[in-house]
């Protein structure tokens, strides 16, 4: 009950992002400049404030394993979103969006505010450290599934960069990692300030999404079976073969839960943005963001609840 009470504060939270749209007190370029803020300034501080604690060797061993269990299931995301298109009989350049649903999840604006509302502010340094490999691959190689599909649209596809892997989120973490371990410790007024910095991120975030919702074209979402599909191996599947791995492998208790609550996370906004920035099916990409995201609500108390059952 407890996880749903947390749950249902962050989905009233978005659809108040939704009705101020829908009543115009919210438009879409504050979604915008919301989404820039969160990206390159709260985002960062909620991260980097998370390392900011004195250095512990179980905490550090507790990390390694939650980085070994996102290793994991990045590892089974990508052969899952290999063959997927594949098997689905996909041809056209909507396969790019389809992959990168499967693979990069909204960890960052949904994944962040649900461990801190279900499991605790303390467990977003972990959270952080199963992140890291979102913040690596969602702006480069995932990023890269989707653009490479120009060619098939006709187009030129982007090219890997190693300046793709440089951003706001990535150099926060890795500057937190130093803090932590080094035990570098911040003057408390300027720890108080990076950190309610980032203590705003969880209710921009739920506004980006209900603002984004609301543009959302409703005609386009229940059309084409696919995005059923997808939906379901986003929510369903793949945090399910995920706690199937970590049980068999032996992990137990808040780190086990953790690892499979981020998994459950809907397809991330990004999924729409980069199918929008390169032109590649992006009512597809909408559809399967909207759907995910409303369903989730539903489908993340229940994984939650059944988590802690085998924790």
């Amino acid at each position: 009950m407890e996880v749903i009470s947390h749950v249902l504060v962050l989905f009233l939270l978005m659809i108040s992002g939704y009705i101020c749209t829908k009543l115009k007190i919210c438009s879409q370029e504050m979604a915008v400049i919301f989404s820039s803020f969160v990206v390159k300034i709260t985002l960062p501080a909620l991260l980097f404030s998370s390392f900011i604690r004195p250095f512990s060797t179980d905490l550090l061993q507790e990390a390694g394993y939650v980085l070994l269990l996102s290793v994991i299931i990045y590892g089974l995301s990508f052969i899952i979103a290999y063959f997927y298109p594949r098997v689905l009989g996909m041809k056209g350049p909507e396969r790019g969006v389809h992959r990168y649903a499967i693979i990069i999840s909204n960890s960052g604006f949904i994944g962040y505010p649900m461990v801190q509302a279900i499991l605790g502010p303390s467990y977003m340094f972990h959270a952080v450290i199963f992140n890291i490999n979102f913040s690596l691959l969602a702006f480069s190689v995932c990023a890269w599934l989707i653009a490479k599909e120009i060619r098939t649209a006709g187009g030129t596809p982007m090219k890997i960069s190693w300046r793709l892997f440089v951003n706001p989120s990535v150099i926060a973490t890795l500057l937190g990692i130093i803090f932590f371990i080094f035990s570098i410790g911040l003057p408390e007024v300027l720890f108080d300030s990076i950190k309610m910095t980032g203590d705003i991120t969880s209710v921009l975030c739920m506004f980006i999404i209900g603002i984004n919702l609301a543009k959302t074209n409703v005609k386009h979402i229940f059309g084409r079976w696919q995005v059923y599909l997808t939906t379901f191996m986003r929510l369903i599947i793949l945090p399910f073969l995920a706690g199937v791995i970590y049980y068999f492998l032996g992990f137990r208790g808040h780190v086990f839960v953790l690892s499979i609550l981020i998994t459950a996370m809907p397809a991330g906004l990004f999924t729409s943005i980069f199918a929008s920035l390169y032109d590649i099916a992006p009512e597809e990409a909408g559809s399967i963001v909207f759907m995910s995201t409303m369903l989730c609500m539903i489908t993340i108390p229940i994984i939650v609840s059944i988590a802690w059952q085998f924790a």
